[in-house]
């Protein structure tokens, strides 16, 4: 009579096989998770650089007496702000008007922020109609603005996002 079954032994070394396999798929998930957190903080970042962007090409605002919408970053805070910017200054000031405040999350921080690699405390990247003009702090032309991202939990994993005068975004993996 032959027998068509498995005996306990190869049971067990299948089920032995899988529990190692699965041991090894899901042992770096924490970390390919928070990799994945970075990537998202770095694109929505440079989401809302080109929503502010395409805001002022449209000539749309909530006041009177917007000329244009900017975009303000700061190394103290854990948050950007999108602004309207209600005078002839270009870069965030208090006569702009906050229209959103973004936060960013709890697991990635801003590292540094620089204007042509000089750091600074807070970085004002404006657009204004109708081109739009880009100002990076107050430099209209041959500038470039990055913003570097940090996990908190692994600062070797960084992302920096970059923008120059004439629109262009990249985001770097550091």
């Amino acid at each position: 009579m032959k027998n068509k079954g498995f005996t306990l032994v190869e049971l067990l070394v299948i089920i032995s096989m899988i529990a190692v396999l699965s041991t090894l798929t899901f042992i770096d998930y924490g970390a390919s998770n928070r990799s994945f957190e970075l990537d998202r903080t770095a694109q929505k970042i440079a989401q809302d650089m080109r929503i502010v962007q395409q805001k002022s090409l449209s000539g749309l605002g909530t006041g009177e007496d917007i000329n244009g919408w900017g975009i303000y970053f700061s190394v103290a805070g854990n948050d950007y702000s999108i602004y309207e910017n209600n005078n002839i200054t270009p870069c965030y000031d208090s006569e702009d008007s906050i229209i959103e405040t973004i936060d960013i999350s709890s697991n990635v921080e801003i590292e540094n922020l620089k204007r042509d690699a000089v750091s600074l405390s807070n970085l004002s990247i404006s657009f204004f109609p109708p081109d739009p003009t880009i100002y990076i702090e107050n430099y209209p032309h041959g500038s470039e603005g990055s913003i570097t991202i940090h996990l908190t939990s692994d600062e070797s994993q960084k992302r920096m996002i970059k923008i120059n005068n004439s629109g262009r975004i990249e985001i770097t993996k550091l």
